[in-house]
């Protein structure tokens, strides 16, 4: 029995043995895991604040010129789409500051008869736009260029023609929130619309909707886009007709191009802007759709691929 004993107590005592070292083991491989996966979410984290820190830096960048006048042109669409719902509300324009500018000068002869306060609408949106031009022209203190620049202008400009859709949109002011609008009316509904459009609500949406056309037409200067001004079609004609490369290919006159697409753009906002009063949209849903053209103008610049920076050279020739 001794033996026995003695070989019981052998196993026991190896078993004792074995288990720290198991334990041992097991901790170890734990550790292990609970390394790799910390350095696994440092890793991560630091390649997240590297992305963050690398897009950031990318809103610093200019903006590459390749392909830039495509916003510029979806802006004509824009200016249809706002002036077709400004006229119909107000008898005057938020972009083409021309008409205005007659609207104003007949004002000093009372004319039109039967719109003693047309001259004044006229006057608010001319003043509007100005204010405009100026504010947004200051971009060119801040790299005009620059994606973040150039996105913020955008978002500005969106935020402008939101607000207008919302006060159409509520009803705020009647003016702008008509719909079904028929091709003729009765004398009570156009008596009831000549009532609405000499309101003082409608300078409001009037001034917001002329005050960012004006940031609209400083953004095609700034790209360097002058062909485009994207509100004014009297230039247009003239430039387009007496092109002397009228004729040429697609390929030989990227300005030509430009100034057609531009026109053609221009009427299309406003046929579309005409067809959405007469339907139950209105006029609210028009502006909502030119904000949201503007707005996503806006998150394109930030995505833009970036102006290609030239290498500096040395004074030797060769590169730094």
């Amino acid at each position: 029995m001794a033996p026995d004993i003695e070989a019981s107590d052998s196993t026991s005592n190896s078993n004792s043995d074995a288990k720290p070292h198991t334990s041992s083991s097991s901790t170890t491989a734990q550790n292990a895991i609970t390394n790799h996966v910390g350095a696994d979410d440092k890793k991560t984290t630091t390649t997240l604040k590297t992305r963050l820190t690398h897009s950031i830096a990318q809103l610093r960048d200019d903006v590459s010129l390749h392909y830039a006048d495509i916003p510029i042109l979806a802006c004509c669409v824009v200016s249809g789409l706002c002036d077709s719902v400004a006229f119909n509300a107000t008898g005057t324009f938020a972009s083409m500051q021309t008409g205005n500018t007659i609207f104003l000068a007949l004002g000093a002869s009372s004319l039109p008869a039967n719109q003693p306060t047309l001259w004044l609408r006229a006057l608010v949106s001319i003043l509007a736009f100005l204010l405009g031009c100026l504010a947004f022209s200051k971009s060119r203190h801040l790299h005009p260029q620059r994606k973040a620049t150039l996105s913020i202008s955008f978002l500005l400009q969106s935020s402008f023609i939101f607000t207008a859709a919302a006060l159409a949109q509520t009803g705020i002011v009647p003016a702008f929130g008509k719909t079904l609008i028929a091709t003729s009316m009765s004398d009570a509904q156009l008596a009831q619309h000549e009532t609405d459009e000499d309101s003082p609500l409608v300078f409001i949406p009037l001034a917001l909707l002329a005050f960012q056309f004006g940031g609209q037409i400083v953004t095609s200067r700034v790209l360097g886009f002058n062909e485009v001004p994207t509100n004014v079609l009297t230039s247009l004609y003239c430039d387009l007709l007496s092109d002397p490369g009228l004729l040429k290919g697609v390929r030989e006159n990227p300005k030509r191009n430009r100034r057609v697409v531009a026109i053609v753009l221009i009427v299309l906002g406003g046929v579309v802007g005409g067809w959405l009063q007469r339907s139950r949209a209105g006029m609210s849903a028009a502006l909502w759709i030119a904000g949201g053209i503007k707005f996503v103008i806006a998150v394109a610049w930030v995505a833009w691929r970036s102006k290609a920076v030239p290498k500096a050279v040395a004074v030797d020739g060769g590169e730094k």
